[in-house]
């Protein structure tokens, strides 16, 4: 009898072990600490003396949003969206509800997504298969906010 209990516990730890591994859904409240636009073999830096750029990002269940400001130079701007997810393996697809531009409302983007510790990695656009757009596309970074 104690060997089946035995042997039922370690099978049930190592279900639980294995389970845990591969990509989570990003739940929680994350900072954007980096912005880099990719343009072939240009890069842009949003961090940097010229920008001023303050992100959060939510997830809840399937919903996120975002929220932040931007201040460029002598000009200040608001961002936000909001919507649902759904992520498979990396990719994470976000159907977008409200969105600071309206031509994103009801739209789809699929986006990259790796979360290592408390630092999340976003890069978009990518195709079905997480392959970035080579002609332009987006790296964010954010880290988990305690």
């Amino acid at each position: 009898m104690k060997t089946i209990v035995f042997f039922s516990l370690i099978l049930l730890l190592t279900a639980t072990a294995c389970s845990k591994q591969g990509i989570h859904a990003p739940e929680g409240t994350w900072k954007m600490v980096r912005m880099q636009m990719i343009e072939g073999s240009k890069v842009t830096d949003y961090f940097s003396s010229r920008y001023k750029i303050n992100q959060i990002k939510m997830w809840s269940g399937d919903n996120f949003m975002f929220v932040g400001k931007y201040e460029v130079d002598t000009t200040t701007s608001y961002r936000f969206g909001v919507g649902k997810f759904t992520l498979k393996g990396n990719l994470y697809t976000e159907k977008i509800k409200y969105h600071f531009d309206p031509a994103y409302e009801g739209q789809s983007n699929k986006i990259w997504l790796e979360i290592k510790n408390d630092t999340l990695m976003h890069i978009f656009p990518v195709n079905d298969v997480g392959e970035p757009n080579k002609t332009r596309h987006w790296v964010e970074k954010y880290v988990r906010l305690q």
